[in-house]
């Protein structure tokens, strides 16, 4: 006996199809076959909502690809796990990073004592904040015992590394914890502040100000200092003049180009490998 599928499951099956593909049409497709698309791929993680992240990278690749004389094209990842893998596999050509995933790539990848990936500039320093509601009686950081805190990725620097560090110079630890979750990026993990899932959550200053100023009803409980920067690398292997070009177009745009770098929202600066070493210490402290 044959049955015959529903004309309606064949509708939802091809509605399903079209939907995947059309998502895909923002990142480029990243494989090692011959349709992969021509110039740079620059790989940025899923920090906060994606449409932000394009809004914010768009002139900057945009200038870029100005600069190079190639196209520069924007990437998010799926997960702080996928963009280092990719970059450390050499499958992007350029990334956008925090502190934390900067040294798991340099570090946990490297082959007979070879950087996979190197440093061509930095943004400010930043800091990380733990916010929590505005109605909430939570005061200081010993007040978080016995309560629940939302993080975002575990491999971001502020949405967790450097709030553990905080909570164990408290004495804090996970088990101190009602409970905790690693929410995956910064805007979920202050949503659910927000919305009163968790009494606080670990993000970045910056991010927490802006939730703030658009009426959100949190508060920052508390900021760490001024952190290690988020840099822009090249993988292993990009030719050393397309590194020195970027470089030079990132720290000394000419007059011309001062208006569309500005227009980025970017400002970038020189950086070295020992900014990393206090990261280092932090990652050994809490994945010991």
């Amino acid at each position: 006996m044959s049955f015959l599928k529903p004309p309606g499951l064949v509708i939802i099956v091809f509605s399903l199809i079209l939907s995947a593909c059309q998502n895909g049409e923002n990142n480029p497709t990243l494989t090692k076959e011959e349709h992969q698309p021509p110039g740079l791929i620059f790989a940025v993680p899923p920090y906060e909502m994606p449409s932000r992240i394009q809004q914010r990278f768009e002139p900057l690749t945009s200038y870029l690809s100005e600069v190079l004389d190639q196209p520069v094209q924007l990437y998010i990842t799926h997960s702080y796990e996928d963009q280092i893998k990719r970059l450390a596999l050499g499958e992007v050509d350029l990334a956008y990073m925090g502190p934390s995933s900067y040294v798991k790539t340099r570090d946990n990848f490297q082959q007979t004592g070879v950087n996979t990936i190197e440093l061509i500039v930095a943004e400010a320093p930043y800091r990380a904040a733990i916010i929590v509601h505005q109605n909430s009686d939570i005061k200081s950081l010993t007040d978080l015992k016995n309560h629940s805190l939302a993080f975002g990725s575990y491999h971001s620097y502020t949405g967790h590394f450097i709030v553990r560090q905080l909570l164990r110079l408290e004495q804090i630890y996970l088990r101190d914890l009602q409970f905790y979750s690693y929410l995956g990026r910064h805007e979920r993990a202050i949503m659910s502040v927000v919305h009163q899932e968790f009494d606080a959550a670990a993000t970045t200053e910056g991010l927490a100000k802006r939730f703030i100023d658009l009426g959100y009803p949190i508060r920052v409980l508390h900021t760490s200092e001024l952190l290690a920067p988020t840099v822009i690398v090249a993988r292993k292997g990009l030719d050393t003049s397309t590194i020195e070009s970027l470089r030079d177009a990132l720290l000394l745009p000419s007059d011309k180009q001062l208006p569309k770098i500005a227009q980025s929202g970017h400002h970038f600066y020189e950086v070295d490998d020992y900014e990393f070493l206090e990261v280092r210490r932090i990652l050994d402290l809490i994945e010991y």
